[in-house]
């Protein structure tokens, strides 16, 4: 279980992180627990991330049947959390950088919580339609803009790598989200 204290020394960290400040990375747990209670975000995020699943359910033209909607969205969204920290053994064993693997994970899955808390609240007013699509991806094309430049920076400064190997990270980050949401939408 995750208590308060660390709860809040992860936001402290994240508010150094969205700063860019030298020190941010010192506030997360940079071990196997840390990593386990890193996937808290996912739990705050996914009331947010369902309610949108449920308007797109509802504004579906054909809708699948409700039980198994339910089970592939539950793994879809369950895959998007898990899918990059696996791939991510990998690269950071191929970098050499394999001991510094909880060091990136940990800051990055916090991270997700300011990414979602972005993404997710502008795909529901997308959904309720208070904005146009064109306006909605105006906004969305800055997200990833940012997404790609804190990203970067995240894995730069955790990995110890240079920034185009840091940027190439992100971009590989980019792509299996993408993958794998086109293979959850041809379920």
């Amino acid at each position: 279980m995750i208590d308060a204290a660390r709860i809040a020394q992860a936001i402290h960290g994240l508010r150094l992180l969205v700063r860019m400040e030298p020190g941010c990375l010192s506030f997360f747990e940079q071990n196997h627990n840390g990593f386990v209670r890193s996937f808290l975000p996912a739990l705050v995020l996914a009331p947010l991330h369902f309610t949108h699943i449920a308007l797109a359910y509802q504004s579906a033209p054909e809708k699948p049947a409700i039980a198994a909607y339910i089970i592939i969205e539950t793994l879809a969204y369950l895959l998007t959390w898990v899918l990059f920290p696996f791939v991510m053994i990998y690269i950071a064993s191929s970098l050499d950088r394999a001991q510094r693997y909880f060091t990136y994970l940990v800051a990055y899955n916090w991270f997700q919580l300011v990414v979602g808390g972005v993404i997710l609240p502008l795909t529901l007013v997308v959904d309720l339609k208070l904005i146009s699509t064109e306006g909605a991806s105006v906004l969305n094309l800055a997200v990833v803009g940012t997404f790609l430049f804190y990203g970067t920076f995240l894995a730069c400064a955790a990995l110890d790598v240079a920034s185009t190997t840091a940027f190439g990270i992100v971009l590989l980050d980019i792509m299996l989200n993408l993958l794998s949401s086109e293979i959850i939408r041809a379920l």
